[in-house]
């Protein structure tokens, strides 16, 4: 029964036959003087090649079909790995400098708390001071009000 090229499908015997055939027209071919190499007839040897795939078992072309698409397969799940790197390389660094923002924003946050603390105590104690300062005044001016006061007093006795 012949195939989609127009030959005919042999078995597996027919398939070492025509190896048989090839190898023959490659021994029987014109040896080139000082060498073992021969000149072949192309359109020959061709012609063997041809019938020698036409006679492969569908299993080949198969296996063949299989193999080739598992390569595709293989280099679109690299592809799709490589991208998968790249967008967690980039999603690494944008992580990073997140965290350095957030580490700079806290060390900055804690800088300032520590400035504010220090100049909350240094307003309590230079209000506390002042507040002393001014009591001690007012003490000092009501012992004068008080002594004149009893100056006073004895005077009109």
């Amino acid at each position: 029964m012949p195939d989609a090229n127009g030959n005919v499908r042999t078995s597996d015997k027919d398939l070492y036959e025509l190896l048989d055939q090839l190898q023959a027209t490659i021994e029987q071919a014109k040896g080139v003087p000082f060498s073992d190499n021969c000149i072949v007839d192309r359109a020959d040897v061709l012609y063997w090649i041809k019938q020698i795939r036409a006679s492969f078992p569908s299993e080949v072309q198969q296996a063949k079909w299989i193999v080739d698409r598992q390569h595709q397969v293989i280099a679109s799940a690299r592809q799709k790995a490589e991208g998968i790197l790249r967008e967690s390389e980039q999603r690494q660094a944008i992580m990073i400098d997140e965290h350095q923002v957030t580490l700079l924003a806290k060390e900055q946050s804690e800088r300032i708390l520590t400035e504010a603390n220090q100049q909350s105590e240094l307003i309590y104690t230079r209000s506390i001071d002042y507040a002393r300062k001014r009591l001690t005044e007012l003490e000092n001016e009501l012992t004068d009000i008080l002594v004149r006061i009893q100056k006073d007093k004895k005077e009109l006795k």
